[in-house]
């Protein structure tokens, strides 16, 4: 196993780390919880690695037998968030559980995210656009911006910043919603010094994506406060 991959799964234990304190912090640090974290990010880890195989071209350009490399996939962090998301909602269904958990994973998600970028650039994945400012890295034969590390730090402020806000937000669920925000806003962003495979209307794919988070989670905050003022 490489330096990078080590800190990639070093991020998961992460999240999972900051998901159970977050847990604890709210008494809800039950069994019945760590099943529904344990299938989220179970479920976010098949989900990157499936989309990611799928964008390579699996299973007709790619062996099927792939699948079942563990070094193979797993970086495609649009379908990690997802699946994980699927696989979180199914487990809370089958075991009953009728409480939100999202501002658990809020906080989880950034933390995870800041150290898995760490193991992204030395993966040499998620690499940036040509450049030649003082800081460039020499990645994939050219001078690119460390779009890794400028995820890392971003998503480590994201953490900080959704740390200072949690005991400031009184609603269940708007701490997921503000991620929701964040994540969009500073992924949109990144964009543009991330090396992009295919552009629609000068936006990547993921890009589009964050304008539609960003404006559901807009809306769902704007529902919300109606509903409480109403209420």
């Amino acid at each position: 196993m490489t330096l990078g991959e080590s800190i990639t799964d070093l991020g998961y234990i992460v999240g999972a780390l900051v998901l159970w304190w977050a847990a604890s912090q709210r008494k809800l640090a039950t069994k019945g919880i760590g099943w529904v974290a344990f299938c989220g990010f179970a479920a976010g880890i098949v989900g990157a690695k499936l989309t990611q195989l799928l964008s390579e071209g699996w299973p007709t350009r790619v062996p099927v037998g792939i699948a079942f490399d563990p070094k193979a996939g797993g970086r495609a962090l649009l379908g990690g968030l997802i699946c994980g998301w699927i696989g979180v909602e199914v487990a809370k269904r089958a075991l009953g559980i009728k409480r939100s958990t999202g501002d658990l994973f809020a906080l989880a998600l950034p933390a995870g995210e800041a150290v898995g970028r760490l193991g992204c650039y030395f993966n040499g994945c998620c690499y940036g656009e040509k450049c030649n400012l003082p800081w460039a890295v020499y990645q994939h034969d050219a001078w690119r911006h460390p779009a890794q590390l400028y995820s890392a730090a971003v998503s480590g402020l994201v953490f900080v910043g959704l740390l200072w806000a949690r005991r400031r937000l009184k609603r269940e669920g708007d701490l997921f919603l503000l991620y929701l925000f964040a994540f969009g806003i500073t992924r949109f962003g990144l964009e543009f010094v991330r090396w992009r495979e295919a552009t629609f209307f000068g936006l990547s794919p993921m890009q589009w994506f964050c304008v539609e988070l960003v404006g559901g989670a807009a809306i769902a905050w704007f529902v919300r406060a109606r509903r409480a003022g109403n209420g």
